[in-house]
């Protein structure tokens, strides 16, 4: 029964029928959009609830005072009598609500007196329905200002903590604090996009229970969330068990019951990140469209920093990554030779370029006495920070066993051994190094799996082939050769990345290129040579980038 129709001013009324025209009770009756007539019966004594009756009847054409006996409308009729009704009187209602006065029992219905106190009776009670209806209107009002102060001042302080936050996950967390105290919600969690899946993944669970969920992943477009996840659509379910999208094995793990849901997705640029879930309103009532409003609103803002913040963080680890490969690149810089050994009898000349700030290519000419120098040249497979350790530990590894022997075998053994343990399957290195003798003219060498330096004199081409596998691989039983360098002769250590270098018509330089260049050049010092090699393999690469590491060593015996 409305708090409004048992108001003061009907007992008012009964009170003063009753003292003047001995009427000891008033009827009131109401009828909203349905098939039913409710009715409140008002006395001195009490006031109680009639019993409801259900008619097809609309009370149209009624006149502001009315005899029962005046209205020919059967079914207005059949009412009436229903309840010993012989007087009414029409009220208007802003709530639209259909109501009318009625008095009862023995009255005199031609005493104009009584139609004139009774209608202005009716105009009395008319104005204080009004009043209450506004009264109620304007604390609605006030209701609703300050719910739409508290969630601006909910998205001021959400929009701050998205300036500041680097941390998506305490962004999340403050986040759905702030809409579950908004909207007086029991429990709330967020559901993010694994990168590179069609997974959802949990970061965020509040509320009974949380404690209990442990990270588990959804596929997108199963259960509720994942459907919001695939569809870009927030749902507002009432009952989420009644809702065939709904997976429940979650209430199962967790022991949590879920009832009313509002879940969002969270969309950068028309794709989906991951989804917000509000659950249970504390009052009992489900989740209403102006809650749905207010989660997309809040949903669209943290997409928004969730996305800045991943980008702040990727640009973070870009700024540290470029540190630490320009820290790498100065190291490895120190282990390429700075200057070339002045060697008796040798013209030389060497040149190393990387594609990236750090290479998997290596050159060296280590001094061990007057007459013996070893010459290295080497290229680990892969590019960046990993070939660039890898490199760094070779050299040092060599550089330690040649302390104490330059027998090229024993060396090449324990130092394939070293790199097989010190780095990963995927990892080797194509690696030849010869001792020259000075006094002698000689180079003994081991060629593991590099690619064949080259020995030009006068028309006669050779490669210098033999050795084994390449290093870091599988243990080996490496061979080596000895060879004479005689007058003018002209050996070339090179790299994969001079001979594979590629125009844009896809063709490699090649091999044969650079025994025509050397052997053009024999009459040259070799840092022409050198220079003119490295030029013609820029010009062959026209416009198109450096695609691999380029390592150039050449010796010629004067």
């Amino acid at each position: 029964m409305d708090s409004i129709y048992s108001s003061k001013i009907l007992l008012d009324i009964v009170s003063v029928f009753k003292n003047i025209y001995q009427q000891s009770k008033v009827i009131l009756l109401y009828k909203n959009q349905t098939q039913q007539i409710d009715g409140i019966e008002y006395s001195a004594q009490n006031i109680k609830k009639l019993r409801s009756f259900r008619t097809n009847w609309e009370p149209n054409g009624l006149e502001s005072v009315q005899k029962i006996n005046d209205i020919t409308d059967k079914e207005a009729l059949k009412i009436f009598k229903n309840y010993d009704i012989n007087l009414i009187c029409p009220v208007n209602t802003s709530d639209k609500r259909i109501t009318i006065l009625c008095l009862c029992e023995n009255l005199n219905t031609d005493d104009d007196l009584l139609f004139n106190s009774f209608k202005l009776l009716a105009k009395n009670f008319e104005q204080v329905l009004q009043n209450d209806f506004l009264e109620k209107s304007l604390k609605r009002s006030n209701q609703q200002t300050k719910q739409m102060i508290s969630e601006m001042g909910a998205l001021h302080e959400i929009s701050r903590m998205f300036e500041s936050s680097k941390n998506i996950d305490a962004l999340l967390t403050y986040v759905l604090e702030k809409c579950m105290d908004l909207m007086n919600a029991e429990a709330a969690s967020s559901m993010m996009v694994v990168e590179g899946t069609d997974e959802l993944e949990f970061k965020t669970v509040l509320g009974p229970k949380s404690d209990g969920v442990k990270p588990f992943r959804l596929k997108i477009g199963k259960g509720l969330s994942g459907w919001v996840a695939q569809n870009n659509e927030a749902i507002l379910i009432p009952d989420a068990y009644k809702d065939s999208r709904f997976d429940p094995s979650f209430d199962k793990r967790s022991g949590f019951r879920t009832k009313s849901m509002l879940c969002v997705p969270l969309t950068y640029k028309s794709k989906p990140i991951g989804v917000m879930t509000i659950l249970n309103r504390l009052d009992g009532n489900p989740f209403t469209e102006s809650d749905k409003n207010l989660l997309t609103t809040f949903a669209s803002q943290a997409a928004l920093a969730i996305e800045n913040a991943q980008l702040l963080q990727a640009t973070i680890e870009k700024e540290r990554l470029d540190k630490e490969l320009q820290v790498a690149s100065e190291i490895q810089q120190l282990i390429i030779p700075q200057s070339l050994p002045k060697i008796k009898g040798l013209d030389i000349s060497a040149v190393y370029v990387p594609c990236k700030e750090v290479s998997g290519d290596f050159y060296d000419i280590i001094k061990i006495n007057e007459n013996e120098y070893v010459f290295v040249v080497a290229d680990v497979s892969g590019k960046g920070i990993p070939g660039a350790m890898l490199v760094s530990t070779m050299q040092a590894i060599l550089k330690a066993y040649l302390e104490y022997s330059t027998d090229l075998k024993s060396i090449i053994t324990k130092l394939n051994d070293r790199i097989i343990k010190n780095t990963t399957e995927d990892r080797f290195i194509t690696f030849f190094f010869g001792l020259y003798h000075a006094e002698k003219c000689t180079l003994t060498y081991i060629n593991a799996g590099h690619n064949p330096p080259i020995l030009i004199h006068n028309n006669t081409i050779n490669r210098l082939e033999k050795g084994g596998i390449f290093i870091g691989c599988l243990p080996w039983d490496y061979e080596f050769e000895t060879i004479q360098l005689r007058e003018s002769s002209i050996l070339a250590l090179f790299t994969d990345g001079i001979v594979e270098a590629m125009n844009d018509n896809q063709e490699e330089f090649g091999e044969d290129r650079l025994i025509d260049i050397i052997k053009k050049g024999k009459s040259l010092a070799m840092e022409e040579v050198r220079e003119q090699l490295i030029k013609q393999v820029k010009e062959h690469r026209g416009g198109k980038a450096l695609e691999d590491d380029l390592t150039l060593a050449l010796f010629k015996r004067i």
